[in-house]
């Protein structure tokens, strides 16, 4: 793909993000979003070939970003407690810093379109068929470090509270800090320790 071309692919894939953030998945039709990137509906169609290749193709963009941040600046020697505790920090970080890719994130998650990812992320690997941060943690930890519970229940425990503050950060409602930070990945360790 040309830099022409790739950049138009950008353009298109950064108006969805906004869109699909502010208005959802279907209150953003194409002829908005040709709008937004200042590219011609007729064009957009040349990289995607319906809204849904362009919704899946957003949600590989997002996570392959998210997946190198999560694991950015963390220890190789680490104990178990300190490997989540830096995976969780840097998911709120990343998370709390991109709120666009938080909002679309969940959209993902509890619509149609990302039922089949959740299958996959209780299962371990990633969207590429890689391991992801997080699976790889769940699949390399043993059972004398976290509970004996199923992956969807380790999942709940761990991320259901930092999506609910998530919520409020991206609302505007709350700011967090280091410190903040630090205490809620500690909490959501405790959570699933054994």
């Amino acid at each position: 793909m040309t830099t022409i071309n790739q950049q138009k692919r950008n353009d298109i894939l950064e108006a969805a993000l906004e869109l699909f953030a502010e208005h959802g998945f279907h209150d953003a039709p194409m002829a908005q979003l040709a709008k937004k990137s200042n590219i011609a509906i007729g064009t957009i169609y040349r990289y995607f070939k319906n809204k849904d290749e362009l919704i899946h193709e957003l949600y590989k963009e997002v996570d392959d970003s998210l997946q190198s941040a999560l694991v950015r600046e963390i220890e190789s020697t680490r104990s178990t407690q300190q490997e989540f505790v830096d995976l969780i920090s840097n998911l709120i970080h990343y998370l709390a810093d991109h709120p666009h890719e938080f909002k679309f994130l969940e959209q993902y998650y509890n619509s149609p379109f990302g039922i089949e990812k959740k299958r996959e992320k209780f299962h371990i690997s990633g969207t590429s068929g890689q391991q992801s941060a997080f699976g790889n943690f769940f699949s390399n930890t043993t059972n004398n470090d976290i509970k004996s519970l199923p992956r969807h229940m380790l999942h709940a425990l761990a991320f259901g509270p930092i999506t609910f503050l998530l919520r409020d950060v991206t609302s505007g409602l709350i700011e967090l800090d280091e410190s903040l930070i630090k205490t809620l990945a500690e909490g959501c360790w405790d959570a699933i320790k054994k």
